[in-house]
């Protein structure tokens, strides 16, 4: 999906780049519309929705392909017909990424009888409607609210993103709402379990899809929950937190050891085979061990070495001469 995002605003960024570069092609449309007289819309033609058929494991989808559309099917969206005269209609689409049917790996299907001829159609989650049947294809577009219950974000063109530039962002701000309401559902989950001599604790991991400070829900030994709550972390998350949109920054720390001094926990991690790609996988390193150990009363600040070296993050990203770590265990 994240690939998908991408190859869906490029290309509409490079339109609206180029409407406003070219005042000559500014009134263009970015799709070539059918002649008034090629097709003609029935008002009172309709789509019937609730006999759409979604079956999103018949179509080879990513994680978070999988769950938009999961999320598409277990809606209310179909509950209401689409009405399809309020749609414009287009007699081919151009080559272009944000207009292509390829760029959304799943669609709902269902029949309509349109023009007195037996059609398939196929819906995207993009407002678009295209029928087939076998001799013709017809493309129809909805750009107005009146005709958009049933999809999870509008259809961008050069003209309505110039309208409504937050088309542009539809996309990604309908995937994170649903990342944010599966993360919802899963603390609601957790929070609701109670482990006998167990005690629920925060592991932070970074999550690009959800604002702010996220982290999943462990429950540890209430004798160390500091040193467990830091294990939980080393050992990485399941397959559901990871079809959360959680990701793990460490760099093959795979042991360590850890005390509280004056309130300030102290951990010096082993790392048999480093991993780094980068100063931003430390940077959240740091962030989310020093997270996960200052949610207990007993921790205000902490303190992390690797491998024995206090300025590891200089050591390995500048071959920065390495300094000893100040404590011991």
């Amino acid at each position: 999906m994240k690939k998908n995002i991408y190859r869906v605003l490029l290309p509409i960024l490079l339109l609206v780049m180029a409407g406003c570069s070219n005042t000559e092609d500014i009134n263009s449309p970015a799709i070539a519309k059918a002649d008034e007289g090629d097709v003609s819309l029935s008002q009172t033609q309709t789509l019937e929705t609730p006999q759409s058929r979604l079956d999103c494991s018949q179509f080879n989808l990513d994680v978070e392909d999988n769950m938009v559309c999961t999320y598409w099917k277990d809606s209310k969206k179909f509950k209401e017909a689409i009405e399809i005269q309020d749609y414009e209609t287009y007699s081919s689409l151009i080559e272009v990424n944000e207009l292509s049917p390829i760029e959304y790996g799943f669609f709902t299907t269902t029949k309509i009888y349109y023009k007195n001829k037996n059609y398939e159609a196929k819906v995207f989650p993009n407002s678009r409607v295209q029928l087939s049947n076998g001799n013709e294809v017809i493309n129809l577009i909805c750009n107005k609210d009146s005709c958009s219950k049933s999809f999870l974000w509008g259809f961008a063109t050069e003209s309505t993103i110039k309208a409504n530039p937050k088309l542009a962002d539809a996309m990604m701000i309908k995937l994170s709402s649903i990342y944010s309401e599966h993360y919802g559902n899963y603390l609601d989950k957790k929070n609701k379990q109670t482990l006998k001599d167990r005690l629920a604790v925060k592991v932070f991991f970074e999550n690009p899809n959800l604002d702010g400070s996220s982290y999943i829900i462990r429950y540890v030994d209430k004798a160390s929950p500091l040193k467990n709550g830091i294990q939980e972390y080393l050992n990485g998350l399941t397959p559901e937190e990871k079809k959360l949109g959680f990701e793990t920054s460490n760099f093959g720390n795979d042991s360590f050891q850890v005390k509280i001094e004056k309130k300030t926990a102290l951990i010096n991690f082993k790392s048999s085979d480093l991993s780094i790609t980068g100063p931003e996988q430390i940077l959240n390193f740091n962030y989310n061990i020093s997270r996960t150990a200052e949610q207990f009363d007993t921790v205000d600040k902490t303190e992390i070495c690797v491998n024995n070296i206090y300025n590891y993050q200089m050591a390995f990203l500048a071959n920065e001469e390495p300094i000893d770590c100040p404590f011991s265990f």
